[in-house]
Parts: structure tokens; sequence; C-alpha cells
């Protein structure tokens, strides 16, 4: 391969990273990635997030990231680039994100202060990214543990809205019969 060859290569690739580089998700102070469709106004105080989500006809979802996840990144660059799934999200959800190991105050649905790494604990997550759904009574109703692709990312919310997860129906299964009426868009 010659000299001239190389260099166009390289300057292919130059391009390609800076591209990438460029649709990086955007991150807040604490290095989480974060959407500016997602709620940034909390106070932290679950309850009265909870009633608000309800006030106006949406349900509550908790994203536990942390700075540095690479699932995490993956799920801002793939999945919340996404229209339809976004637009699933936006309309029907108000989403909060929690730092793993952040030390901001959360004041939980049983009105217990404790910061965001200890609010992690108590809920028993593990890794990230873990996306909680929670209920109307508070408590948590459905999670997706991990970074999923987008359809099965965005099947997890359409379950929530189903009220499939308040009807007892398994994950798994309701998927598999999602499949069978041909609704795999």
């Amino acid at each position: 391969m010659n000299l001239f060859a190389k260099a166009g290569m390289a300057a292919v690739l130059a391009v390609c990273v800076f591209a990438g580089a460029a649709q990086s998700a955007p991150t807040r102070s604490d290095g989480i990635h974060t959407q500016d469709w997602m709620k940034s106004d909390s106070f932290l105080d679950l309850k009265e997030d909870l009633t608000e989500a309800l006030d106006a006809g949406r349900d509550l979802v908790i994203i536990f990231e942390q700075p540095g996840c690479g699932a995490c990144k993956r799920l801002h660059e793939v999945n919340f680039v996404e229209p339809d799934l976004v637009k699933t999200i936006t309309d029907n959800f108000d989403v909060l994100q929690i730092n793993m190991y952040g030390n901001v105050t959360v004041t939980d649905f049983d009105g217990e202060e404790l910061s965001e790494g200890d609010f992690a604990i108590k809920h028993r997550v593990n890794f990230t990214p873990t996306t909680m759904f929670i209920g109307e009574d508070g408590k948590e109703i459905f999670r997706l543990p991990g970074y999923f692709k987008p359809y099965y990312y965005k099947s997890g919310f359409e379950f929530v809205m189903d009220g499939a997860p308040q009807e007892g129906q398994v994950f798994p299964r309701w998927l598999k019969a999602k499949r069978n009426r041909g609704t795999t868009e």
C-alpha cells in the first residue's frame, strides 16, 4: 500500500472517530450521561416526583447509572437516539437518574433520607444501568437489570404500560406473546 493510500485511510479513520465523538451523549457534572428529556429539576424527593408524574398522567422510572459505565453510555448513544423509543418514554414516563455511587440526598418513598449510593444499596441495585419502574404506591413493579438493545428496552416500557407486572405476568412470556402477535417493530 502506498503512502497516499495509507494517508487516505488514516483520514477516513480520523473522520469516523471524530464523528463518533460528536454523537457522544452529554454528561452531568457528576459524569452521568443524560438526555434533555430526563427530569433534571428534581430535589429527589421521590414521593413528590411520583405525585408529579401521576398528576401528569405518566409513570415514574428511575435509571441507576455510574460515571464511566460503558453500558450506560451505550444506553444513551444507541437506545436514546431511537425516536420511537424516546417517544414511548417521554409520552408515558417521567425519568429520574440516580448515580449509583453518588452523594446527593434522596428522600425515599418511605421518607428515609439517604445518599444516592445508599439508596442504590437499599434497593439492591448491583450494576448499571438498572431501570426501575415504580408503581402508584411507590413500590417497584418491574426492573430491567443491565443494558438491553432498543427493541427489548422499549418492550420493557410497553410491558409496564400494558399493566402486565401488576397482573403478575412474567416479562419473557409477555414478550413471546407480543412477538407471536406480530408486533416486533
